[in-house]
């Protein structure tokens, strides 16, 4: 019998210029990113910028589709959209937290048997005056990669344990934090609550309510600063740096607190000079203490 004849799949060329990224919300696991996409292609009347979709993401408006045959005999196609996507920020080093934004384009019909996306490297690229408000924005990166679902999607003509392997295009920007403005920003009312109850060890070991109470007082006001900084944040499983540092506070102000509670007992003893040389090796120790660790969480 003769050779079945396999058919080479379309090679379609891709790509993004990004105008404006308008929001990158932590709280949502979305940003919102506005851009122009385009296709090139020979061989087909397929046009490939009504079958493509955007991974992860949801298409907000669609304008200015244009599609046109070049002088050299290729299609090309191209939209600008202003589209939402959801991704997972990876927030173990907020507020010094550096992100990868991507914007995936894989096509919603056409297995990679039949349809291969290659980067269009060399026109692809941003705005130079594209900004975003508290971001550093850095190089952006193409690339193309095969991506698996292991699903037949309910088509019983197709083996029940099938792949479907679909080529997938890839553009990604790099954002950076500002400096360290964000995180006196974030945490300043928690450093505050924190400076106040080191006050406690200015007042006498036997002025027992002034110092609970500036303890107490600094441990409330703490609590309210690390929900403020939890409502910024999406639930997440791991422990961030700014978790780190909210327990660190947290913890100090209880132990000054316990500190406190017994230079009061001491005071009370028969060496009551014992409370003052607990209470002068605390006043140094405790913002010194607190500053070294602070600095080991943030570098390490």
């Amino acid at each position: 019998p003769p050779e079945a004849s396999v058919e080479s799949p379309t090679h379609v060329t891709v790509g993004v210029y990004l105008d404006q990224l308008m929001s990158t919300d932590l709280r949502a696991n979305q940003l919102t990113a506005d851009f122009w996409l385009w296709f090139r292609w020979r061989g087909t009347a397929r046009n490939p910028s009504d079958t493509f979709e955007i991974v992860g993401g949801r298409v907000n408006s669609r304008a200015n589709s244009v599609r046109r045959t070049l002088p050299d005999g290729w299609e090309d196609a191209a939209v600008r959209l202003n589209v939402t996507i959801t991704r997972q920020w990876d927030l173990t080093r907020f507020p010094f937290d550096d992100h990868m934004l991507e914007i995936v384009v894989e096509d919603a019909e056409l297995a990679e048997a039949q349809f291969v996306f290659a980067s269009d490297a060399v026109n692809t690229g941003m705005d130079p005056e594209l900004s975003v408000p508290g971001w550093i924005v850095g190089d952006s990166d193409t690339h193309v990669l095969t991506h698996t679902y292991q699903s037949n999607y309910g088509d019983t003509s197709i083996e029940a344990n099938a792949e479907s392997r679909y080529s997938r295009f890839v553009f990604s920007v790099h954002l950076r934090r500002v400096g360290i403005a964000r995180f006196f920003k974030v945490f300043f009312g928690l450093f505050v609550a924190t400076l106040v109850a080191w006050f406690a060890f200015l007042f006498r070991p036997k002025d027992a309510a002034s110092r609970v109470g500036v303890s107490i007082g600094s441990l409330f006001a703490a609590a309210a600063s690390s929900i403020a900084i939890n409502a910024q944040l999406p639930d997440v499983n791991g422990i961030t740096l700014a978790d780190e540092i909210v327990f660190l506070c947290l913890g100090a102000i209880l132990t000054g607190l316990v500190l406190s509670i017994i230079s009061l007992r001491l005071s009370d003893a028969p060496d009551a000079a014992l409370a003052g040389k607990v209470n002068r090796v605390a006043t140094v120790a405790f913002p010194v203490v607190i500053v070294v660790t602070m600095v080991v969480l943030v570098n390490l």
